[in-house]
């Protein structure tokens, strides 16, 4: 740890940078490690908290339906046995006579309104069969009929619950065990058959008239949990849509489904069905039992994904910000970091770049000034070449000089660029006049085009010796990175300026300076601006150069409210600038 906050300089950009990455890798992972652990605890907790929630309510919807099947067997246990008789009879105290009415169990509404309850039974010690639904006992092995008379539709409906009835408890060996054989209970209260199938059959023996009755009802039981079911769920509100499976301990027994859910319209909606997707139950939320007598059932709820509070989702969502913003921060620390960096490889770059544009011209200038000083040139030729080179070197010497000066005008809130409208035809003598020298002197071509018949009437907004700066640093780049070597062609050492109306901005005249060089590369095409960038290896560059010249011109531009951008071409590379002008100028056909 010590080296990584060392105040000793490392010996080279990448070890700066190496470290810059340590020590951002390392202040986001102190970082990151303990946000995430606390938003993930509490993720969990809030996961946890609403499970608990569902938990409650799966327990409350277990003991409502618990409840409502304990109501059904109270109710149950209450009925009088003589209810259980066809016929009634009853007692007015008044006029002291005994009268006979149908019994309240003979009203097929009495069960009909619980779905899967069948009906109720009574059975005497000789094993005869009758029911509140029919007038008539049915002995052993008995068909029921009534005559070879039609039967209304509700006869042919009570006809087929005492026949169900009948069926049923014949086929429970326990049934036919209990007849002739119990005594009358105590506590009047029904046990429980389940040797049938698919039925429950409940009993009870009672004393009527000097001898013992079984007497009892009979349930279908998935009919009968199924309605219990479907009923609570359709006044129990789930927060989000809960899968109910019912399932029974008994052999080969099919589980059965619920879906609820709350629709549109804000109304409950249960469904059901033998199959239920599997990402409908993907989270489990509690297994309750069911109480007697379905005794062996048990309720799993479950459901697609936990609905947060908004509580929740508020607070996550402020966890979820501050990690972003932790990330952002980091990132943007570390790029600010690595453009610092940079900076300042270019900025030690750029004073070995000056230094050598420095100390080369000067140190050849002085030799050549000692040599005219103390007469050691005799021929006037050689005089004139050496005074010509002297005045070269200076005034090289003076464009770099006006470069830097410039630059730290221009980086000051008050800068020297003041854009006035200028003629074409003016800017077109400065370009000549400019660039005509370099251009005469490395052996280049100048082409100025432009597309319009009364160049004086064109006026573009721009600041005279700022635009010289910027034809001029423009063509000394095209010149001094052209490549004479590689490049053995003389028509390609020529640079074009075009002027011409701007294809994408309306009210702007567009000046394109192209040179047919070798161009650049698509990464270069995106940092040709930047302030000390230059192309290539520090180590291997042969051309001159600091690395301000096109950052300078980009300064200019936008400093005269223009724009500009580089557009690669085939050959070469071309500069676009587009100036604000006072018309639409009209160009010649």
């Amino acid at each position: 740890m010590h080296w990584l906050f060392s105040n000793k300089r490392l010996l080279s950009y990448s070890q700066r940078v190496n470290r810059l990455r340590c020590f951002t890798g390392l202040f986001f992972i102190l970082l990151f490690v303990p946000v995430t652990t606390v938003f993930y605890i509490s993720f969990k907790q809030f996961e946890n908290d609403l499970l608990t929630q569902y938990q409650r309510q799966a327990e409350l919807f277990t003991d409502k339906l618990n409840k409502r099947i304990f109501k059904r067997v109270a109710l149950a246990n209450a009925l009088p046995s003589d209810e259980f008789d066809y016929y009634q009879t009853l007692y007015n105290p008044v006029n002291q006579q005994v009268t006979q009415a149908l019994s309240p169990l003979t009203k097929l509404e009495t069960f009909e309104r619980f779905p899967g309850h069948i009906g109720f039974y009574q059975i005497d010690q000789q094993g005869q069969f009758n029911s509140p639904v029919w007038p008539e006992p049915i002995t052993p092995d008995a068909d029921v009929t009534i005559g070879q008379q039609q039967l209304s539709p509700e006869l042919i409906k009570r006809q087929q619950i005492v026949q169900r009835l009948h069926q049923v408890t014949s086929s429970s060996e326990k049934m036919q065990e209990l007849i002739g054989q119990t005594t009358p209970g105590e506590h009047k209260k029904f046990h429980l058959i389940n040797d049938t199938p698919d039925y429950y059959i409940f009993y009870r023996a009672v004393k009527s008239v000097d001898q013992t009755k079984l007497q009892g009802y009979v349930l279908h039981r998935e009919s009968y949990i199924n309605s219990l079911i479907k009923q609570v769920l359709e006044t129990t509100p789930f927060e989000s849509p809960i899968t109910l499976r019912l399932h029974s301990a008994q052999p080969n027994a099919q589980a059965l489904n619920f879906f609820t859910h709350i629709n549109q319209q804000g109304k409950i909606e249960v469904t059901q069905s033998q199959h239920i997707d599997d990402k409908l139950s993907q989270i489990t939320i509690s297994n309750q039992a069911v109480n007697w007598p379905y005794m062996g059932y048990t309720l799993a709820f479950s459901t697609t994904s936990l609905q947060l509070t908004s509580t929740a989702i508020y607070t996550i969502g402020l966890m979820l910000i501050l990690l972003s913003a932790m990330v952002i921060g980091c990132i943007g620390f570390y790029r600010i970091g690595v453009k610092q960096l940079t900076l300042a490889e270019q900025r030690l770059n750029f004073v070995s770049s000056v230094s050598h544009e420095l100390k080369t011209p000067l140190t050849s200038i002085r030799m050549y000034a000692e040599m005219l000083k103390t007469g050691q040139v005799l021929s006037s030729q050689h005089q004139s070449d050496y005074y010509e080179f002297i005045f070269s070197e200076s005034e090289r010497l003076s464009r770099l000089i006006d470069n830097i000066l410039q630059l730290s005008k221009l980086s000051q809130p008050q800068h020297s660029v003041h854009p006035q409208h200028t003629k074409l035809s003016v800017l077109i003598d400065i370009i000549r006049s400019k660039v005509s020298s370099i251009l005469v002197k490395n052996d280049f071509n100048l082409c100025i085009e432009h597309g319009f018949t009364h160049p004086d009437n064109v006026m573009l907004l721009v600041d005279i010796d700022a635009f010289s700066q910027v034809v001029i640093n423009i063509t000394d780049n095209a010149v001094k990175f052209f490549d004479r070597e590689k490049i053995q062609d003389q028509d390609r050492q020529k640079i074009d300026f075009i002027f011409q109306i701007d294809p994408q901005q309306a009210g702007q005249i567009q000046l394109k300076i192209r040179d047919y060089g070798s161009g650049i590369s698509p990464e270069q095409e995106n940092k040709l601006f930047d302030l000390f960038y230059r192309g290539g290896s520090e180590l291997t560059r042969s051309t001159q150069g600091t690395g301000i010249g096109l950052a300078l011109v980009n300064e200019l531009v936008l400093a005269q409210h223009g724009s500009i951008k580089v557009q690669r071409m085939t050959p070469g590379l071309a500069i676009n600038m587009s100036f604000k002008c006072t018309q639409s100028p009209t160009p010649s056909v």
